[in-house]
Parts: C-alpha cells; structure tokens; sequence
C-alpha cells in the first residue's frame, strides 16, 4: 500500500473515533482521491496527497450540508461540490470528512448540543470551527477548512494549538458555501504550520506570489496590558513579542491603529454582523424550528433581533473609513489572537449570562480584522500555567494576504529557533 493510501485509511480510522469532530466520513470519495494520487508520477504540488476535511457549512457532492444543525430528513444532499472543494481536489487533496461546529456558526464557544462537543480536557475548543480546528489538533487530517466571520477560525485555533487563517474576503470562492453573515463571512484554513498554509491559500486563491516578509511589527501594547486580557495569555504575548525582538525582528510600539479604533468602534456601536446573521436564520426562530435550535444560539439569535439597526449602519460607515486608513499603511499588526484561556464548558452550560458574556469575550479581539476585512492569522506561541493554548494574532492591510502569510512564517521560524536555544 502506497503512503498516501496509508495515511488516507489512518485518517478515516481516527475520524471514525472522533464522532464528536466528524459529523460524517468520505472513506469512497477519500480512497479514490488517495489512488488517484499515488498512481501520478509527478505531484501536482506541494500538498497533492495531503488529507482535508471540510466544515458542515462547505457542500460536498452527496452530502448535505447543515451547518451543525440538528438533521434534517428533508434536506437534500449537495448535487456538486463548492468551488474551494473543487480546487482543493484538482491539486490532488484528499477529502476525508465534514467536521462539527458550533450551531449556524453563531458561537464562539464550539458547543454544539445535536452532535457533541470537541473538548479539550473539560474546556471549550472555540468556535465555531470547533471540528475544523480539532481535526488538525489531533492529527486526524494535516489540513482542515473552516469559515471566519467574526474568528471562526481564529478562536479554536487559538484554543487548540494550531494555525488558524482567515483571508481578505473574495480571496477564495464562496460559491457552495453556506451564509451567515454575508459581509463578513470568509472560508478559512487550519494546519499545523504556516507553511501548510501558505500551501493551501495557493490553492485556494490561485496566487503564488512569494513577497518579502515584513521586517518589523507594529505591537498594539494596548492591548497586550488590557485589565481584560488574561494574565496568563498576556504574559505568552509578552513573552514573544520580546523574543521576536531579541531573535532581530523590529517590533515597534504602536499607540494609534485603525484596529484599535475598530475594537472601540464595536464596543461602543455593536456587531453589525449579529443583525446579519438574523437576516439569514430568523427565521428559525419561529415555534415550530426554535425548539430544535441550540438554546444558547436561539437565545444570540433573539437578542441580536433587537439591536437597533441605526446605530449598526453608523458602525459599518466608520469601519468603511478605517479599513480606507488601514489601506494606506505598510504595518502589520500583534495582538493576542483572544484575550481569555479555554474556560470550562460545564459552567457556562448552567449560566446562560456567563455563556454568553465568554463568547462575547472570546471573539472581541479578532472581530475588528473581520469587521475591517483584513487578512488575519493566529499562530501557537504556548501555553499558560493551566494548560491553555494562547494564540498570537497578525493582522495586516487588505489584500495583503501573501506577505501576512510570509511574515507569520518569519515569526514562527523565529520563535522556533529560539525555543532550540533555550
């Protein structure tokens, strides 16, 4: 048996023992696909063979999407696959599975009552990538797609210790994949190295391009020094910011920023995302579908029907000046990828005020790249004392994905070399 095949069937095998990270398994579509690749004599790329899975709001030719909802006897399977799907196969990845995630994608949290959770040892895995995430956490697949509309992918990546991307929106085709915020929303990627990454948005964007890496970052200390940053992840940011500095990357003090402007932006007016996300599954909220629904999501749902729709429009009108400013600038910008550690589900399940006040907590720092759509990505940099993941996230101008990318490569490398010396 060939090594794409083996790695193929060990994929399968793991993900049939992780049902509450894969909502269904593609052993046919995967074999043929491993096949497919071991029989070619010369690669396609860097990442033909590679396995991937795919979140349950992404369509797959037979399955039904549902966006980790309960199941739906009515609904139809996928008759084609989404566009991204399609270009991940002609550059010979192998699709194992559809991944788990928070209800409608409208949580942070990961929690998904229908299908289990992905916990990491009693704590939330973030969301709402939960599975996408997981998959690469647990070396089920090397790469995973998610989708990011407020740090879908950028929160449980961050929670779990793996790379997390989310790009300017319009880089990857959204053709076949399901909405919930459409300004905002975005397909994503995971892996365990930025150069996965790299690997896969070439894939998924056509762009090949190789630009210089940044030679300095601008550091939102801001942020970093924040009452509402945890010690713990303050401390991990810390601490790498001043070894990126010690390993000769500049890291400049930034104390204006069109992000910082965002994040206040957002506290002050709201998320106008929320009002988009009930345009899109209001409806649901109706007697014969609420009862179905996650109560946590329903709940969300209820309450961002409420918002006032004013003071939101005045909020996307700034953001259109910020994102205008952001656009005349060369930096890249550090900040935590999320302020707080993984917390315990079990609390949260028993307070509804505190579930949602940490989901709340978890995505308010990767809301003002997504508001602004700038290209994100957070990268491992640790662990606390109780056992967090911390997530170190970078944030650059639009349509700068590629030097984004290579600079978080530089960094990675960087922060690598030095944990050898240590």
């Amino acid at each position: 048996m060939s090594a794409v095949l083996e790695a193929t069937q060990e994929a399968l095998s793991r993900a049939e023992q992780a049902p509450e990270v894969f909502l269904s398994r593609l052993p046919e579509r995967a074999r043929a696909e491993a096949r497919e690749s071991a029989a070619r004599r010369s690669k396609l790329g860097p990442l033909d063979g590679a396995t991937i899975s795919w979140k349950d709001m992404i369509a797959l030719k037979g399955v039904a999407a549902r966006a980790g909802a309960a199941h739906d006897p009515k609904l139809a399977p996928a008759v084609s696959d989404a566009e991204v799907v399609t270009r991940a196969r002609r550059a010979g990845l192998v699709s194992i599975g559809i991944t788990n995630q928070s209800e409608l994608a409208f949580s942070g949290i990961g929690y998904n009552p229908h299908h289990g959770t992905p916990l990491l040892e009693g704590r939330v895995p973030g969301g709402s990538s939960s599975g996408a995430a997981a998959s690469v956490a647990r070396g089920i697949t090397r790469l995973a797609v998610g989708t990011d509309t407020a740090g879908s992918c950028r929160v449980p990546a961050a929670f779990q210790g793996v790379v997390g991307f989310r790009p300017t929106r319009g880089r990857y085709p959204m053709a076949g994949v399901m909405p919930l915020a459409p300004s905002y929303d975005t397909v994503g990627g995971f892996a365990r190295s930025v150069r996965d990454i790299i690997a896969l948005d070439a894939v998924l964007s056509g762009d090949e391009t190789c630009p210089d890496a940044a030679s300095s970052l601008g550091v939102l200390h801001e942020v970093l020094g924040a009452g509402d940053v945890a010690a713990g992840v303050a401390a991990c940011c810390k601490t790498a910011v001043v070894r990126l500095a010690e390993a000769g990357l500049k890291m400049e003090r930034a104390r204006q920023s069109p992000l910082l402007d965002a994040l206040a932006l957002i506290a002050a007016g709201g998320w106008p995302g929320a009002r988009e996300a009930v345009d899109t599954y209001g409806h649901l909220l109706a007697p014969e579908t609420a009862l179905r629904l996650d109560p946590f999501v329903a709940e969300r749902l209820r309450v961002s029907a409420r918002l006032d729709r004013e003071p939101l429009e005045k909020v996307k009108r700034q953001a259109c000046s910020l994102r205008a400013r952001m656009q005349t600038e060369d930096t890249l910008y550090v900040l935590p990828t999320v302020a707080i550690e993984a917390p315990f589900l079990a609390p949260l399940l028993a307070d509804p005020e505190a579930f949602a006040a940490t989901n709340a907590a978890a995505l308010r720092l990767t809301m003002p790249a997504s508001l602004l759509d700038l290209p994100a990505i957070s990268l491992p940099i640790g662990q606390t004392e109780a056992g967090c993941w911390v997530g170190l996230q970078l944030v650059g101008p639009p349509h700068s994905d590629r030097r984004l990318l290579a600079t978080s490569q530089k960094v990675e490398k960087l922060l690598m070399r030095k944990d050898k010396l240590r």
